[in-house]
């Protein structure tokens, strides 16, 4: 196998700065939606014992579960993934965002708090912005086998609604997990703490569980009111380090990873700025009459 030389590289990277944005998002989307679904089911494939509540709902004992079930959901996970970036179907696209639902749907369920949903907001809102994008397969089954490739045009209405898709979910999993330290107080929350000498009386003296996750909120509340590019760019370098804590402190890395979705929406949010504020602009009623068409070219 020869090499690729430097300048060969060059060229490759120059391909992917030039390319259309439109397939800068397309991508990103499509890894992060597979490297979502191999982080959860590598935590399937360690045996993660927070997920037998889960089994226990639907009558599966705790051994069974740890002998076959945790193998099959995890190996269906991965396989989800990785199918995602050799043929990304539109049934693997929509089965990843009702599967995202379903399992975030199941924390409280079994009495974890609806905060627990939340925070998967990411999980599920990912791979619906990509859906949304490559657009559904109709009413055909072929439509939905169909390998769905980077569009070369998208709808103004299915850029908004991709828009919200990946804003909503951002938005969500900041709500959720600011909830965990303002209203649940994670116990986890004191090994990060811990990690930066902050002792445990501290922070519950100087009440910062709640201060940091309020603020978690608020910044969730206001990607949903205005996403600045600063502010994602912001939340894109917090949600990095924060999650960053969790294998520091000890967690398996697929906690990590299995919340990629937090570090892709923003950056899917910022590739999305100009083509969602010209779709606005299209369908807004006083804008300055254009010709129309079915879809429109993608900027670059």
């Amino acid at each position: 196998m020869s090499q690729i030389t430097p300048r060969e590289w060059t060229g490759r990277w120059e391909a992917i700065v030039q390319a259309p944005t439109l397939t800068k998002l397309y991508w990103l989307l499509r890894i992060g939606v597979a490297v979502e679904y191999v982080g959860h089911g590598w935590a399937g494939l360690s045996r993660s014992r927070a997920w037998l509540p889960y089994y226990d709902m639907f009558g599966i004992s705790a051994d069974f579960a740890l002998d076959y079930m945790f193998y099959i959901t995890g190996t269906i996970d991965i396989s989800v993934g990785l199918l995602v970036l050799v043929w990304p179907a539109r049934i693997l696209l929509l089965h990843a965002t009702v599967w995202g639902v379903f399992t975030a749907l199941l924390r409280p369920a079994v009495g974890e708090g609806w905060w627990e949903f939340l925070e998967r907001g990411g999980n599920y809102g990912m791979p619906a912005a990509m859906l949304i994008l490559v657009g559904l397969g109709g009413w055909s089954v072929r439509g939905w086998l169909r390998r769905a490739d980077a569009p070369t045009a998208v709808s103004d209405r299915s850029l908004i609604a991709a828009h919200w898709a990946a804003r909503g979910g951002l938005a969500l999993l900041l709500i959720g997990h600011g909830g965990f330290g303002a209203f649940e107080n994670k116990p986890y929350w004191y090994d990060f703490f811990d990690f930066f000498g902050i002792t445990r009386s501290t922070v519950e003296s100087a009440h910062l569980m709640v201060v940091f996750g309020t603020f978690e909120i608020f910044l969730g509340l206001a990607i949903l009111i205005k996403p600045w590019r600063a502010l994602l760019l912001f939340t894109l370098a917090w949600k990095l380090g924060t999650e960053l804590l969790r294998p520091l402190v000890g967690q398996e890395w697929f906690q990590f990873v299995e919340r990629d979705g937090d570090y892709v929406l923003p950056i899917a949010l910022i590739l999305m700025g100009g083509l969602y504020a010209q779709a606005l602009h299209q369908r807004t009623p006083d804008a300055p009459a254009m010709p129309s068409a079915p879809t429109r070219a993608p900027a670059k």
